[in-house]
């Protein structure tokens, strides 16, 4: 069997851990690459700490499936564990400028759901506010309690990470194919790119996924980049250096405890489909005296929407986007 060089970086490191006994705990706090705040903190858009599960979902089970005997004879097993993740991206003040909810079903397939920043929530106890801030004038906890109570679906785990991440991981996987309706220019993302189909890379990444002045629809067609982003990160992982792509984003991500990232990156490996939406408003200009314009939910129609995202069209290639 010819091994590629990722397959024998993966061999080399399993080789070396196995000399030295490793605690697996300990591997994973040096992949988180700090230690663990009490807050907590992916995806892929969303969503970091859904590529860095996909990086194993594409690298190492494809080793072990190369070594392993036939299927048939292994027992047939049904490993698939539903689970839930909320995932966000920071900006630079602490709230969470960009939040999904990552879902594994229990037929396998996986969703994202979107949620815009400008959300106007309710909280369990204290006054209403953007979903954003939740996080920044509370704690996860909270934020926990608000996602729940707004699609009907408690995350089991979070994840979130610093957005200025998106550069590098765009520029740690060769660059990511996106494809703009129209030409793209703001001096406050730092954005300035023809339309059509194109490879972003660094602060040009960065600056796609975070642009929303001058879009014709605002913070939603910075939410559907950023669905954009993650698919066409995913779709370059097969080609990725393992190393680098995780020298990108350790020290940029803060996980729960509980969360298992090289366990959601089997639970992706046999993922049948990929869902990717956001949830549905009733107001996208709705002014609040006192907040300005916010963005009005109907928690009874998001909990519809979430329960049944599965049965929407999997994603299937990279849309072009305003």
């Amino acid at each position: 069997m010819t091994e590629d060089r990722t397959e024998q970086l993966i061999r080399d490191v399993f080789a070396d851990q196995a000399a030295r006994a490793v605690d697996g705990r300990e591997v994973l706090d040096t992949l988180r690459g700090k230690p663990r705040r009490r807050y907590g903190l992916v995806l892929a858009t969303a969503a970091v700490v859904v590529v860095i599960a996909a990086v194993a979902t594409f690298v190492i089970p494809e080793v072990f499936r190369r070594s392993a005997p036939p299927a048939a004879d292994q027992p047939q097993q049904n490993t698939v564990q539903p689970t839930s993740v909320l995932v966000g991206g920071l900006d630079a003040e602490g709230r969470t400028d960009t939040l999904a909810l990552a879902q594994v079903h229990e037929d396998g397939a996986v969703s994202l759901v979107s949620l815009p920043r400008d959300s106007w929530v309710h909280l369990p106890e204290g006054p209403p506010l953007r979903i954003s801030q939740v996080r920044k004038f509370f704690d996860t906890d909270k934020l926990l309690d608000v996602v729940r109570d707004l699609t009907g679906v408690q995350p089991e785990h979070y994840a979130f990470v610093d957005m200025a991440a998106f550069a590098d991981l765009a520029d740690a996987v060769g660059g990511v194919r996106v494809c703009l309706n129209a030409p793209a220019e703001d001096p406050y993302a730092g954005v300035d790119l023809p339309a059509g189909e194109q490879v972003v890379t660094g602060d040009a990444a960065l600056g796609f996924v975070r642009q929303r002045h001058g879009l014709p629809n605002g913070d939603f067609d910075r939410v559907k980049r950023a669905q954009v982003f993650l698919q066409g990160v995913v779709a370059k992982l097969g080609d990725a250096d393992l190393t680098e792509l995780v020298d990108a984003v350790a020290g940029r991500l803060q996980t729960d405890p509980g969360l298992d990232l090289l366990g959601l990156a089997g639970q992706l490996a046999a993922a049948p489909s990929l869902h990717v939406g956001t949830i549905p408003i009733t107001d996208g200009a709705h002014e609040v005296p006192g907040a300005g314009s916010v963005v009005a939910v109907d928690p009874a129609q998001v909990t519809e929407y979430v329960g049944g995202i599965k049965g929407t069209p999997p994603v299937d290639g990279v849309p072009c986007v305003n």
